[in-house]
């Protein structure tokens, strides 16, 4: 099952700058034809640390005896590509990938479990004065791209502060930076702050860079907004409903180890980076991090829900998002 080799790879040249040398993803391809296999995508990502493990260990023995190729990709929007393009079965994605998918390719994929809770913070420099969300008013504040997972969540953030972005007629820039840039951005002073995915705003708060904006990530953190979640297409559930029952519960056994000891995550994380880079990322700042997010199968009623409000209210949507997509169908 280690297509990982070959698919990491790839990933060399987007690596080495994120994380101070030990960054985050790349792409890969591969298709399942008759499913004589299952293809399943993730993002080399902290917030997929259940993943990683469970690629390693849950998923190692194949699903319902068929075997597991596992596909790293750069970013949700492109796992999405291949799942609707047929050459992934299964992906671990954030809520907000899968939300535009819903809107414009109704039916197609299904929602199983949740994986991972949390993982993002809003963090600002300190000279920017910003310490509440009030405070965004007419500052410039970085995400990793629009309609991905803390573009939705700022504009969320923004809304209940009666905020809205510069692209809504409001004085908010939200800028998208990608992670590996996110340092530079900041230095630079390109943006005031930044609405960062873990490890990215756990490094940055440890090299004293930025400070957490305590009002806006106790908010999140009342979302209980999904940083994760597993999906799988609807052609694959169909044909291969004994495969989807074993990959909802493998996912479960990596989710509970995950909870149990959030170091093996982090090794986990550290050692498949190791592989290609040659290069890890401090342990404290892995750890700082995990301790920001909750590894759980379940998903907060309406957290989803709160993801499909944001996109609409931005203009992301192609189309209404049945409600019914909203809620874990794991059989």
């Amino acid at each position: 099952m280690r297509a990982r080799a070959r698919a990491l790879g790839v990933l060399l040249a987007a690596v080495v700058v994120a994380l101070g040398g030990a960054a985050l993803v790349a792409g890969c391809g591969g298709g399942a034809g008759s499913y004589d296999s299952v293809q399943v995508g993730f993002l080399v990502n902290l917030t997929h640390g259940p993943a990683i493990i469970g690629l390693q260990k849950e998923f190692s023995n194949g699903l319902a005896g068929l075997p597991v190729e596992e596909h790293p990709f750069q970013n949700g929007s492109e796992e999405i590509s291949a799942l609707l393009g047929g050459s992934l079965d299964a992906a671990y994605v954030g809520p907000g990938p899968y939300v535009m998918a819903e809107s414009r390719a109704p039916g197609r994929l299904r929602l199983l479990a949740g994986v991972v809770t949390g993982g993002q913070r809003l963090v600002a420099t300190p000279s920017s004065g910003i310490r509440t969300i009030a405070d965004l008013a007419g500052k410039k504040v970085a995400v990793p791209a629009h309609g991905n997972t803390q573009d939705l969540t700022l504009r969320l953030l923004l809304e209940r502060a009666g905020l809205k972005g510069d692209d809504q007629g409001g004085t908010v820039g939200i800028v998208p930076v990608k992670n590996a840039a996110l340092g530079d951005a900041i230095d630079g002073g390109a943006v005031d702050a930044a609405l960062a995915p873990e490890p990215y705003a756990a490094k940055l708060v440890a090299k004293d860079v930025v400070v957490p904006v305590a009002a806006a990530d106790r908010q999140i953190a009342r979302w209980r907004i999904p940083a994760t979640v597993l999906v799988v297409t609807e052609g694959f559930a169909t044909a291969e409903p004994a495969a989807v029952r074993a990959l909802v519960a493998a996912n479960a056994r990596a989710v509970a180890r995950a909870k149990a000891n959030p170091a093996v995550v982090a090794k986990a994380f550290n050692d498949l980076i190791a592989e290609t880079t040659g290069k890890t990322v401090d342990g404290k700042v892995l750890i700082a991090a995990l301790a920001n997010m909750t590894a759980t199968t379940d998903i907060a009623p309406g957290s989803m829900q709160l993801m499909v409000d944001a996109a609409d209210a931005a203009g992301y949507l192609g189309g209404p998002v049945p409600p019914g997509s909203m809620v874990p169908r794991p059989g």
